[in-house]
């Protein structure tokens, strides 16, 4: 158990004190920046990097001396991407930023919010992926991994639900029905050309894209938010029973101490890590609140308690594994604080208490993990070294999301985006 995050709501209101100062130095860095990123994966998309992995997973002894300069590049000196890859869009990142758009509009009333959204909707539109049954999204580079290789532009279901909720949003925001029609094509994508491989006689697991049949816990999990969403909008049942077979995958897979492990693949090695636990609470939450279940209510509660009690250190700051796959060089992974914090936003009403932890978590990442320019520190390494170049998919735009996600959670009042013109004082400069 936490003690140090379990204190009473009221003693943690002052905790929301940086959040806004914040968030004001990181518009201004990502005005400067731009939604164009390097990525963390974009070297191993490289021929080389492919390369490397592709041995390493083959024959892992053999693949070690092949990786071993390019995770000395990540950690010494990640800038030297530049030479290797070109910066590029990210949908995840894109969408996450226009839903942070949205929930200021929200908050502030101010037009010029979603304007911003609006444009960051038009580019994502500008590169959906084509050939498929609706729109869909995914990474503009190879991605090796352990069962093979996925190309460039193929689409994921770790990424498009993002935009469906993007456009969603867009929609409820403007009710311009072109914002009703992109997530009705979505979900079509979501449905026809993602695969489910049946797990027992009434589950079965929906497929990372649309050429594995692997057997991922959060994949299934952003699959049945998006068709329980989807069924409930559209009016069609078969969106339904689909996700329910997803769902009933996913609740058949949590294991009685209340986690789930990454995959039930049996050919892959057990691991239970931070973000991807909150991204399954998170779309189980999302999902009940259509379905109202008390079964999923209850899987929920005991999923956060394992999440609770294994995957903080002692001093209540993530921990980036409970069950490791393999030794580890990262101490903080500020994608675990963001993913913490927006799991807390969400459960504020269901579990008080992890409310209470997102606004410590928030507290401590906009004090002592936020650079003078604006933009937060990717990661840090055992030892105390810093990763600082910034990457929009992991975690920049996580983060931004994250804590305006806290803002809307504490009904906080936000200035427009031309009266916050004017620098305020930031305890990070």
């Amino acid at each position: 158990m936490i003690s140090s995050l379990q204190e009473p709501l009221a003693r943690s209101a002052l905790d929301l004190e940086p959040v806004w100062p914040s968030i004001h130095i990181f518009l201004r860095w990502l005005d400067r920046q731009g939604c164009a990123s390097h990525d963390p994966y974009d070297v191993w998309g490289t021929r080389y990097g492919l390369f490397a992995r592709r041995l390493y997973y083959r024959k892992s002894w053999l693949g070690l001396p092949l990786i071993a300069p390019v995770l000395a590049l990540e950690i010494v000196c990640p800038g030297a991407r530049s030479w290797l890859a070109r910066k590029e869009r990210f949908a995840t990142a894109d969408a996450q930023l226009l839903l942070a758009f949205l929930n200021l509009h929200h908050l502030a009333g101010d037009n010029a919010y979603l304007d911003k959204a609006l444009d960051l909707g038009k580019d994502l539109l500008s590169y959906s992926i084509p050939g498929y049954h609706g729109h869909c999204w995914g990474y503009p580079f190879d991605w090796q991994h352990g069962r093979g290789m996925w190309k460039e532009n193929t689409p994921f279901i770790t990424a498009t639900p993002y935009c469906f909720e993007a456009f969603l949003g867009l929609f409820d925001a403007t009710g311009d029905p072109v914002f009703r029609d992109i997530p009705a094509s979505i979900a079509r994508f979501v449905h026809q050309d993602l695969r489910d491989t049946p797990t027992s006689p009434d589950a079965a697991a929906g497929s990372y894209s649309p050429t594995d049949n692997s057997r991922v816990v959060n994949a299934s999990a952003y699959r049945a938010m998006v068709l329980f969403e989807a069924a409930a909008r559209f009016a069609n049942d078969d969106y339904r029973r689909a996700a329910q077979k997803n769902l009933n995958f996913i609740l058949q897979s949590q294991r009685a101490d209340g986690a789930w492990l990454y995959t039930m693949d049996e050919d892959s090695k057990p691991f239970v890590d931070h973000f991807h636990t909150c991204f399954v609470l998170k779309n189980l939450f999302k999902l009940n609140r259509r379905l109202q279940s008390a079964a999923v209510a209850a899987s929920i509660a005991r999923g956060f308690r394992y999440y609770r009690e294994n995957l903080f250190r002692p001093n209540g700051l993530p921990k980036q594994f409970a069950i490791q796959p393999r030794a580890q060089i990262v101490r903080l992974e500020m994608y675990d604080f963001a993913e913490a914090i927006t799991l807390g936003a969400l459960l504020r009403d269901a579990i008080p208490e992890a409310f209470a932890m997102a606004q410590r978590l928030a507290s401590v990442l906009c004090r002592q993990y936020q650079l003078p320019d604006g933009h937060f520190v990717t990661r840090v390494y055992r030892g105390g070294w810093k990763h600082t170049l910034p990457f929009l998919r992991w975690p920049q735009a996580q983060i931004f999301y994250a804590l305006t996600n806290l803002l809307a959670a504490s009904g906080a009042a936000v200035p427009s985006l031309t009266a916050s013109s004017a620098s305020p004082n930031n305890q990070n400069q």
